[in-house]
């Protein structure tokens, strides 16, 4: 049937569950509202006309996590929190969901929450679509006032997350009696990851992603800071947890990358671990990856796991260590100043031979050069540094001292 525009201001009184039933017996079929966190708060009457899901999120008082797992995984909820308008469902038997009609229910860019319609009394027309549009609209009022003990309770769980990040509670037993009061499910084993981009609103363009995976997040400036992890204690609970972080940053990244205009998108994460006074270790550990990823991305592309870091993991530390002693490294000095004197580029040509961890054939293909050219450099360079790149020794020190070198050039 069609409505007339402002339809529902007829009844601007009515309650949220009286809401409900009106949209219920305009549509001919089911409804449910839910919250932006996917908690029931209203459903109409439906007779014996509904499905395993309805039946699942009207007696567990919010959807069930099978069921909305795979309407993430089909894009359903991306859609949702894109689009103005009603997004049709068809049915997800495996999981006991009939076919629906659902639509956001919006204050400016903010989900509130959501209307469903169980098409299965009859179908769901264009006509349809525009009493669900009206009926998100007069929705809005009746949520504001449950988003905003909503924002509320999340600004509390921001608060304390920033808490543990910093190291302000040292006591496990005390942190996950605080969690609980806070009614934050704190998980078994996890990790903190790092994603930073130019500009703000990072949230805004991973919200889709935060909400697939219940992560918990805080904003810093440029930089949102992740707390990703697995409830259960499996054997394989570490390395699947660092598949699920990497599964994190492969949809993210690239999604982020797209809206950035300036600058690089860079991620890091932290170690795994149990315990929630160690969560300022995997912190600290997010944070020196992203800057070590800042400062060289050529090396470590690819790389984000604090783990995988090898040799970049330590230069930070030893540069710092270098100015303590106020340590000057002769050698390299004297290559750079034969490069400046002869117009040469041995710096570079030394570079490429380790980062090709003394491969010929490879260094000689990424300079464009002859392999006799770039015996010939090798040699120079040995003489002018007096060092044998044979020896494993000297060749480990020279590689590392190159690393730090770059440092200077790039900071």
């Amino acid at each position: 049937m069609s409505v007339q525009p402002d339809y529902f201001q007829q009844y601007q009184h009515a309650d949220i569950e009286e809401l409900a039933d009106i949209i219920g017996d305009l549509l001919q079929n089911p409804i449910t509202i839910e919250d932006a966190d996917h908690r029931l708060i209203a459903y109409s009457s439906h007779g014996e006309s509904t499905d395993q899901a309805r039946w699942s999120t009207i007696m567990g008082r919010r959807v069930p996590e099978h069921v909305l797992t795979r309407l993430w995984k089909d894009g359903v909820f991306q859609e949702l929190l894109t689009k103005d308008d009603p997004v049709h469902i068809p049915a997800k038997d495996e999981v006991g969901l009939g076919k629906r009609v659902a639509i956001a229910i919006r204050r400016g860019s903010d989900v509130l929450g959501y209307i469903w319609a169980q098409e299965v009394n009859r179908p769901l027309t264009e006509e349809d679509d525009e009493i669900l549009r009206q009926a998100a609209r007069a929705a809005v009022t009746r949520l504001v006032q449950r988003q905003g003990k909503r924002k509320a309770e999340e600004r509390r769980r921001k608060e304390f997350l920033w808490e543990l990040l910093l190291g302000n509670h040292t006591s496990d037993t005390l942190i996950r009696q605080k969690a609980e009061s806070l009614q934050m499910r704190l998980p078994s084993s996890y990790l903190i990851c790092v994603i930073e981009a130019a500009g703000t609103g990072l949230e805004q363009y991973l919200y889709p992603l935060l909400m697939r995976d219940k992560l918990l997040w805080v904003v810093d400036g440029g930089q949102i800071v992740l707390l990703i992890g697995l409830f259960g204690s499996g054997k394989e609970g570490k390395d699947e947890l660092l598949r699920k972080t990497e599964q994190f940053l492969a949809d993210s990244l690239g999604k982020l990358v797209a809206h950035v205009r300036e600058g690089q998108v860079t991620a890091g994460y932290g170690c795994v671990y149990k315990a929630y006074p160690d969560i300022v270790k995997s912190y600290r550990e997010a944070l020196h990856a992203v800057r070590v990823k800042r400062l060289f991305p050529r090396e470590t592309e690819g790389i984000h796991g604090y783990h995988e870091l090898g040799i970049y993991r330590y230069l930070l530390k030893l540069k710092e260590w270098d100015e303590e002693q106020g340590y000057e490294n002769d050698r390299l000095a004297r290559l750079k100043a034969y490069d400046r004197e002869n117009q040469t580029a041995l710096m570079e040509t030394l570079e490429t031979y380790l980062d090709a961890a003394g491969r010929a054939n490879v260094t000689a293909q990424q300079l464009h050069i002859h392999i006799n050219t770039l015996g010939y450099r090798l040699r120079r360079i040995e003489e002018i540094l007096r060092v044998d790149l044979e020896d494993m020794n000297q060749r480990a020190a020279l590689y590392l001292e190159l690393k730090m070198d770059k440092l200077d050039r790039e900071r």
